[in-house]
């Protein structure tokens, strides 16, 4: 067993799925078969080197999501704006001084987290991350982009300059400075990447959660096929 932290962060509001969230929260919208903060537990539950897991969620969600047995803290909306933000609140909050695994409830993929992790032993950066294709330049500019020939990141351009995206989990090493925006901070601290291939979903808007569900079914229809 390893010494890292785990953290779920639930505790976005997921306006961009418009009318779905007026009803539930982003982190409870069904994919496929099950809540899609789902599939991102479960990866950080499968790892060996995280010895605790912890969720940071609102008021809202706190009580549904004590009952997988983790560790629940209640976020400060006026200071929680992104992952690196909520580290840092959670390290305040709580004193935690282990290398911490970041994941979004709102991430589907089949990356295993303790692949990122071995980046981050082997090449002990500040912070490891995970990169992939992006087909859509629209998608690029929702989301976090890497250009691995200088290692500079931008975050939600408007002309995105590379084709590869950020994909979580990020492992980030205790002590970083996490003052900024994300963009600032990735820019400033020394990271280490991997080339990621496979299926990935940021159920970001109400396309994106039609379309992974489509493939996760698919998938399990397969999976039933070959057994």
């Amino acid at each position: 067993m390893g010494s890292f932290l785990g953290i779920l962060f639930c505790g976005g509001r997921g306006e961009r799925l418009g009318q779905i969230t007026e009803y539930i929260s982003k982190a409870f919208v069904p994919v496929y078969d099950r809540p899609v903060f789902m599939y991102p537990l479960a990866q950080l539950e499968a790892s060996k080197q995280i010895d605790e897991i912890v969720i940071l969620t609102n008021e809202d969600n706190d009580a549904k999501l004590r009952r997988t047995g983790h560790r629940t803290i209640i976020q400060d909306d006026a200071r929680v704006h992104d992952m690196f933000s909520g580290l840092a609140y959670i390290r305040e909050v709580t004193g935690e001084g282990r290398p911490a695994v970041l994941m979004p409830c709102d991430n589907i993929s089949d990356i295993v987290v303790d692949d990122v992790i071995e980046v981050f032993l082997n090449e002990m950066p500040e912070i490891a991350i995970s990169i992939r294709k992006i087909e859509s330049k629209e998608k690029l500019c929702e989301m976090g982009v890497f250009d691995p020939r200088t290692g500079t990141m931008e975050y939600r351009p408007r002309n995105p300059k590379t084709e590869w995206g950020l994909i979580a989990p990020y492992v980030v090493r205790p002590g970083v400075e996490l003052i900024g925006s994300t963009e600032r901070i990735m820019n400033r601290h020394q990271v280490a990447w991997r080339e990621y291939k496979g299926m990935w979903f940021d159920i970001g808007d109400v396309a994106s959660l039609v379309k992974a569900s489509e493939t996760l079914s698919r998938h399990a229809e397969g999976s039933k096929v070959v057994d």
